[in-house]
């Protein structure tokens, strides 16, 4: 956002210039064009930082620092990177405080889940969402007597990123249209998003009669959300039925469940180009399809109780040809059917076995 763009050092000198009478020698190198070209020089600065100004000030152009200043006049405030928790299963019982590593992440153990089975909480000492899909053996750090097997079985609470500034961005605009009231779908959504590993929420109000309130929640990474960090939001969100406890407004009867995973088995026919074949793209394709289905679970909570998400073929197709290498696709079947699949409104796909003809 250029408002002053005109006002160069050029155009500043030469109107400068023009106010000085033509008896006065102005011309190059002269007295009063040395001058005029430190004073025009000066200005220039002073309009370009103006503009940004101007440019900061206003949320759709300022960059992400001052994006946060902004957003925090609607109260709204950047979300920080997290840790992500996982639970592991040990042959034997390990002190809480031990340390193990995974695939260049650290790992923590927090908490007993379960003393007989030997499971346990572990935390993620790097933040973020990369160590989220991490499953398998642990290394220990610390030495633990009688250890032989260490593995990371389940996400429980996924880690996330920084804040983008598009993500802060929309929650602004969203603070303009959508009021949130006690007990109303918009403070519901609000609470939810405030929530560490959960990316979205939707909220079925009155579904069981008057005073039932459904909420459904995506995991931050868009995937289902555990059953730990479920049951965690139950105990803090009503911690007593009817007690008036927890931040359930009083007289809700509230459900919170996790978003169904639908596996999607995706067979297709492909035709591949000179030098190319389903051996050296076959992780490529399944890459893409992977990518699409994601793209649709991401678009999940912008819609309400009715919104079915829908994977169409023409789609799926499309992605499976920009890959190079393939010239054509055909005959493609999602879990045995030929045509588009309609999800019900609480459920995003999960994408399961891949055949490339």
């Amino acid at each position: 956002m250029r408002v002053y763009k005109d006002k160069t050092y050029k155009s500043i000198l030469a109107e400068a210039k023009n106010d000085i009478g033509d008896e006065v020698i102005k011309v190059e190198g002269s007295l009063v064009h040395n001058a005029l070209s430190a004073l025009a020089y000066e200005i220039e600065k002073l309009y370009i930082q103006m503009d940004y100004i101007i440019e900061q000030s206003h949320a759709s152009t300022a960059d992400i620092k001052h994006l946060e200043m902004i957003a925090l006049d609607r109260a709204i405030i950047r979300k920080s990177a997290t840790n992500a928790y996982v639970k592991a299963e040990f042959n034997v019982a390990v002190p809480i405080g031990s340390r193990y590593s995974l695939k260049g992440y650290n790992y923590k153990a927090v908490e007993v889940i379960n003393d007989n089975l030997h499971q346990y909480k572990m935390i993620v000492e790097e933040t973020g969402t990369g160590p989220n899909s991490l499953r398998g053996d642990l290394i220990p750090i610390d030495y633990v007597e009688g250890l032989e097997s260490a593995k990371v079985t389940e996400l429980l609470v996924a880690g996330d990123d920084e804040e983008s500034k598009e993500s802060l961005y929309k929650r602004y605009i969203e603070s303009f249209t959508s009021q949130s009231f006690a007990g109303n779908i918009a403070a519901y959504k609000e609470k939810f998003a405030t929530i560490q590993g959960i990316g979205g929420a939707k909220i079925y109000p009155i579904w069981k009669g008057a005073g039932t309130v459904k909420a459904v929640l995506i995991s931050s990474d868009y995937t289902a959300v555990s059953d730990y960090l479920i049951n965690q939001i139950r105990s803090e969100a009503v911690p007593a039925k009817g007690s008036g406890y927890g931040w359930v407004p009083i007289g809700h009867d509230l459900t919170i469940e996790s978003v169904k995973e639908v596996v999607i088995n995706v067979s297709t026919q492909i035709t591949y180009a000179t030098g190319y074949s389903s051996s050296n793209l076959s992780e490529k394709i399944k890459e893409k399809i992977k990518e699409y289905l994601k793209d649709i679970a991401q678009t999940w909570k912008d819609g309400d109780e009715h919104t079915e998400a829908i994977i169409y073929i023409s789609r799926l197709e499309a992605v499976i040809l920009d890959v190079q290498g393939v010239l054509d696709v055909n005959n493609t079947t999602l879990n045995k059917n030929s045509g588009n699949l309609t999800l019900h409104s609480d459920e995003i796909p999960k994408l399961g076995e891949v055949g490339l003809k």
